[in-house]
């Protein structure tokens, strides 16, 4: 039994959302000056999507980093979104039965004599419950410098079931408002170490 309760653990963590970052392009404690023009770049192979995704990544990266919407650029960050939806259905079932019988007994003077008896039943199960919907997403982030050389780059992967947050993040939008704003939280612990 403890063996299996170990596996199972084992197995919930080899599941969770995991994030990934190098940052082979960091010389300094931050890739980027106050003279660099950053442009967004995002693409989700969706048109509404894009346009979402851009607008939450803007609000969390013009935080620490100099993004820019107007030409000369420096530099670029490369956004690029997946999110697919999943659910379970969580049921408990219940049962109701039903029954009824006869019998003759026959009384002769002192002990029982024949027993004739009949029944029947019926079980009815009865499932109730809910569906819980999650979504499993993936967001990359590459921090180019104007020659195309990687400054920084993050894939984070995002397992809506397997966390807490699962609960209450149901749909693309809001996996990429999560998403981000802990790739951003990402960026400054990578590129603000001891900084």
């Amino acid at each position: 039994m403890l063996r299996r309760v170990l596996l199972l653990g084992v197995f919930a963590l080899g599941a969770c959302s995991t994030v990934e970052t190098s940052g082979a392009g960091l010389a300094s404690p931050s890739p980027t000056s106050s003279n660099d023009r950053i442009q967004l770049r995002v693409h989700t192979g969706n048109e509404h999507m894009d346009q979402v995704v851009y607008e939450i990544a803007y609000q969390q990266f013009s935080q620490v980093l100099p993004l820019r919407e107007a030409e000369p650029y420096t530099g670029a960050l490369e956004i690029t979104f997946t999110s697919e939806s999943q659910n379970a259905f969580l049921a408990t079932s219940n049962a109701f039965t039903t029954g009824n019988g006869t019998a003759n007994v026959w009384y002769t003077g002192g002990h029982v004599g024949t027993v004739t008896a009949n029944g029947s039943s019926t079980t009815t199960s009865v499932a109730s419950g809910t569906t819980l919907e999650w979504q499993n997403s993936t967001m990359l982030a590459v921090l180019k410098n104007n020659d195309g050389a990687r400054l920084w780059s993050a894939d984070y992967s995002y397992k809506g079931g397997w966390e807490l947050s699962g609960w209450v993040v149901n749909t693309p939008e809001e996996a990429a408002r999560l998403v981000a704003k802990r790739l951003k939280a990402q960026y400054v612990k990578d590129t603000h170490r001891g900084g």
